[in-house]
C-alpha cells in the first residue's frame, strides 16, 4: 500500500500566485476605502474633538486631555487599534505618541477616546509668550486612527480661553 502525500506548492505554482494576487487586490481595495470610502458601501470614520480639559500649568510642564469623537457611518462595526498623535500649541511642537487601545465602533455609532497629554517646562517656556500675551491657547491636533489593515489620518485645531 502506498502512501498518499499531502500536496506540496512550490513558490511559482498556479495556487500560490493566485492567492498572492488575490491578497494584493483586496489590500489595494482596503487602502482605496481608507483614503474616501466608497459612497454607500464603506464610508471613512469621522473624529472630531468632542472636547478638551486643561489640566494643571505649573512651571514644571502641564496637562490636558484631548476626547476625540470617533463615528462610524457604516452599517457594520470597525475595530480600532489605537492612534498617533502630535500636538501643537500655540505654534509649537508640545506633543507626540501613540496609544494602542483596541476598541470596536458599533454600527452607525460613535465612541470617545481620551487622549492625555503631558507637557514639560521647556516646551511650555516656548509657548509662554503667546499664552500670556493673548490668554488663549490655539492647538493642532495631528495624527490617524489605526484599524487593522489602514490608517485613517485626521487633523483637527481650535483655540480655547485661558481664564
Amino acid at each position: 500500500m502506498r502512501k498518499s502525500h499531502p500536496p506540496t506548492y512550490s513558490l511559482f505554482s498556479s495556487q500560490f500566485l493566485l492567492s498572492k494576487f488575490l491578497l494584493i487586490i483586496v489590500a489595494s481595495y482596503l487602502s482605496a476605502c481608507s483614503s474616501n470610502g466608497i459612497k454607500g458601501l464603506v464610508e471613512q470614520p469621522t473624529i472630531q474633538v468632542h472636547k478638551v480639559e486643561m489640566g494643571h500649568f505649573s512651571l514644571s510642564g502641564g496637562s490636558a486631555t484631548f476626547v476625540l469623537d470617533i463615528q462610524n457611518p457604516n452599517n457594520f462595526a470597525i475595530p480600532l487599534t489605537g492612534l498617533d498623535y502630535g500636538l501643537r500649541l500655540n505654534g509649537v511642537q508640545v506633543a507626540e505618541g501613540v496609544k494602542e487601545q483596541r476598541v470596536t465602533i458599533g454600527a452607525n455609532q460613535s465612541q470617545k477616546l481620551e487622549i492625555p497629554l503631558q507637557f514639560s517646562f521647556s516646551n511650555m517656556v516656548n509657548m509662554l509668550p503667546g499664552l500670556l500675551r493673548n490668554r488663549s491657547l490655539n492647538y493642532d491636533l495631528g495624527g490617524s486612527i489605526h484599524l487593522p489593515w489602514f490608517k485613517i489620518p485626521f487633523n483637527r485645531a481650535g483655540s480655547t480661553t485661558i481664564h
